[in-house]
Formats: C-alpha cells, sequence, structure tokens
C-alpha cells in the first residue's frame, strides 16, 4: 500500500510513531517490526519505550517487558531509522525544494527554516548558507533553494536566486 501512495502521490511525507515494549511483544513481534521499518522507509517516524501507567488496562497484562529490553529495542528501532533518513535525505542533494525561512543562527551566518515535510519542533531543520543573514525581512517568508549537502537529519542549501 505504502508504494502505491508513493507511486501515486511523490511528493507525499509518511510519518509515523511507534511503540515498543508493549506487553506481550515477543522477540518475533519485535523482528516484524524491525522488518517494516527497514520496507516502509519512513519519511519521519518516532519512537518511544511503553511506560507502565496504574490504572490502565495494559498495566494488568501480563508479560510486560523488563525495561532494559525495552530500552535496547527502541535503541535498535531509532539506528535503523536513523539510516532510512540519510538514505531519504540523500536523495535531496541537489534538489530545489521551497523553503519557509523561521529563523538566523546565533552566529549571522544561516537562515534556518523547514521545508512543507518538516513539523516545527519535531522534526530536522534545512540550514541556509549566507554571506550575511541579519535580513529579519527574510523570516516568515518561503524561498527556492537547492540542498547542498545533509547533516545527521538537517539539510544545508543555498538560495536559487
Amino acid at each position: 500500500m505504502l508504494d502505491k501512495i508513493r507511486k501515486h502521490i511523490p511528493e507525499v511525507t509518511l510519518r509515523t510513531t511507534l511503540i515498543v515494549g508493549f506487553p506481550g511483544e515477543t522477540k518475533k513481534d519485535f523482528e516484524e517490526l524491525k522488518a517494516l521499518v527497514e520496507q516502509a522507509k519512513f519519511d519521519k517516524l518516532g519512537a518511544f519505550s511503553y511506560s507502565r501507567e496504574e490504572g490502565t488496562p495494559a498495566a494488568k497484562l501480563p508479560n510486560q517487558i523488563h525495561g532494559n529490553t525495552k530500552k535496547a529495542r527502541y535503541h535498535q528501532i531509532m539506528k535503523l531509522q536513523q539510516e532510512v533518513s540519510k538514505q531519504n535525505l540523500e536523495k535531496k542533494l541537489n534538489q530545489e525544494c521551497e523553503i519557509l525561512i523561521e529563523d538566523i543562527s546565533f552566529d549571522g551566518k544561516y537562515y534556518i527554516g523547514r521545508t512543507m515535510q518538516d513539523v516545527p519542533e519535531i522534526d530536522g531543520l534545512v540550514y541556509i548558507k549566507t554571506e550575511n543573514s541579519q535580513d529579519l525581512d527574510m523570516v516568515g517568508k518561503f524561498k527556492m533553494c537547492k540542498v547542498m549537502d545533509i547533516s545527521n537529519y538537517d539539510l544545508i542549501a543555498e538560495f536559487t536566486n
């Protein structure tokens, strides 16, 4: 289904949030989840470990998962997604995209923005190189940029006009 969505809507952003370590989660369940993450190649993925909360039905379920197991599973998922994210960002190299300028870096060397795929305070940023980014009039505007480099979850770009 994800392949069909991507085929018919090439600019779609597929995102999800996963929980690991829910009571009763088996090693086989977790391996299937890892396979899904590798195969689906979500554009954006977050994960968290199940936390037992008193008064909830899940708190009473049998087969609670040990804390160290939950932590290890969380880290495995995030490591997989980091590689997927890197591959997704590499596809953007030398591509043009529209960026919403939201701020200026503390050293004044970059405008900071985001693409239409990026959720504020959750996803990566776009750093746009500039000689002098003291022009506050740029903040809040959309500008076309070309992606020149990547850094972890962020893009480094230049204005195209």
